[in-house]
């Protein structure tokens, strides 16, 4: 839900350039699409801001863990003593003890760019990162409760650009971004009757945003040029509600996520001068997810799911990016884990397929174009999934895995696009020692 925030006034299309990660744990990064807008878009002198300048936000972030990601993102209909969503807090209702789950995310990505004339292109980019979208902890309670307490990162704004500059006086240019926005989760859920569940969410939303540009010129006698720039956010909090109907195989979920106002704190610093900007509102927007599973045939079933998120232009006024509503289209199966003796290795493994296709909802200025008055284009990812999993002895806990072909952007409209591949691994431990047999 969380998107980036474009600013691409602010480097001269001259030079080479060249773009890398920066740290093992980045969820979002300047490096996708809008690195080379930023570096590409307008003549304008180097100042401090760049591609996170608007608040330090980052892609839309799905916090799903492997499982549910192998099926496309699909989880509002989940449920089970195991198998519950991020996305819904309904489907913790059958949680049977003490849970802790958490995902890491490694990923490859291949950037392509080209820049406006008479600027050279840019060589295609390989970048490697890892990222760690979600810790969760669920506890059986009496009076048929689940409480669950997690940590999403909803986006990490760490990037790095590196450059060289021949308009004016020769230098190099590096620009670094650190920091992000983070939520903390605190969630409930109650079977109601056996067919029917309800659930709470209770986000924090936290974080900040550091850049930093440095450009050191070739000429010795001229000083190094530092410009910074802070953005924070103040601690708020939004709700999100869940509801799941389950009858035999089947099963439908649904949520409601309400809209949040964030006043920003901007500072910028530059050789003796320090500016403190306010009066600047980031809106997080109203939401729903709807989802569906339903029975094929025996141990196959199919799940899908629509999410959107009402970004408009009044989420953030600005002249470099404009808004539509996020809107992410899921689809996966699944062949469920065989249980039956005799069964070989590879019949008793889940094997789950999937994909989905995501609308951004940002809507950037075309390639050449210094803002959205030149014109704007949209950003739409589509991605292809594939994922299995193993259970513990006890059949307590477990690892899933995930392995996502992704591709976004366009070229054409933007300067640049992006593919990756994204490995999802999911660790999930129970203590059977708390049996909540009160829950039985």
């Amino acid at each position: 839900m969380i998107r980036r925030a474009i600013h691409t006034r602010a480097v001269r299309a001259t030079g080479a350039a060249k773009v890398r990660a920066t740290g093992a744990a980045t969820a979002a990064r300047a490096v996708p699409i809008l690195c080379a807008l930023a570096l590409g878009a307008a003549a304008q002198p180097v100042h401090a801001s760049s591609v996170y300048s608007a608040g330090g936000l980052g892609e839309p972030a799905l916090e799903e863990q492997a499982r549910i990601r192998a099926l496309g993102g699909a989880g509002a209909a989940e449920h089970g003593p195991r198998d519950f969503s991020l996305v819904n807090p309904a489907s913790l209702a059958e949680v049977e003890h003490l849970l802790l789950e958490a995902t890491m995310l490694p990923a490859l990505r291949r950037i392509s760019a080209v820049l406006p004339a008479p600027a050279a292109s840019v060589p295609g980019e390989t970048v490697r990162e890892t990222t760690f979208p979600s810790v969760r902890a669920a506890i059986a309670l009496p009076g048929q409760i689940t409480l669950a307490a997690s940590y999403l990162a909803g986006t990490d704004a760490d990037f790095h650009i590196e450059r060289t500059e021949s308009a004016g006086a020769a230098s190099s240019l590096e620009i670094e971004g650190t920091g992000g926005i983070n939520y903390l989760r605190v969630s409930l859920a109650r079977r109601i009757t056996p067919s029917f569940r309800i659930g709470l969410d209770y986000d924090v939303i936290a974080g900040s945003y550091r850049e930093t540009w440095t450009r050191t010129f070739s000429d010795s006698g001229l000083s190094t040029a530092h410009d910074s720039l802070e953005v924070t956010y103040p601690k708020r909090g939004r709700w999100r509600f869940g509801a799941q109907l389950i009858r035999g195989d089947w099963s439908i979920g649904a949520v409601y996520e309400t809209s949040k106002a964030l006043p920003l704190e901007t500072t910028k610093h530059t050789i003796g001068a320090t500016d403190r900007l306010s009066g600047t509102t980031l809106t997080l927007p109203s939401g729903i997810v709807v989802g569906i599973s339903a029975p094929v045939r025996d141990r196959l079933r199919a799940v899908a799911q629509y999410r959107r998120a009402n970004w408009d232009r009044s989420s953030l006024q600005s002249d470099l990016v404009d808004f539509r509503a996020l809107e992410r289209f899921s689809l996966g199966f699944e062949r469920r884990r065989g249980t039956e003796d005799g069964m070989s290795f590879w019949r008793r493994l889940p094997i789950r397929v999937g994909g989905y296709l995501l609308r951004w909802p940002d809507l950037l200025p075309v390639a050449g174009a210094s803002d959205i008055s030149g014109g704007t284009a949209p950003v739409n990812e589509w991605a292809l999934t594939f994922g299995s999993g193993f259970l513990s002895q006890d059949k307590g806990g477990g690892i899933d895995f995930s392995l996502e072909a992704r591709s976004r952007g366009k070229r054409s409209d933007l300067g640049a696009d992006e593919r990756f591949i994204r490995l999802g691994v999911s660790l999930l431990l129970s203590d059977e020692t708390w049996k909540g047999t009160f829950r039985r």
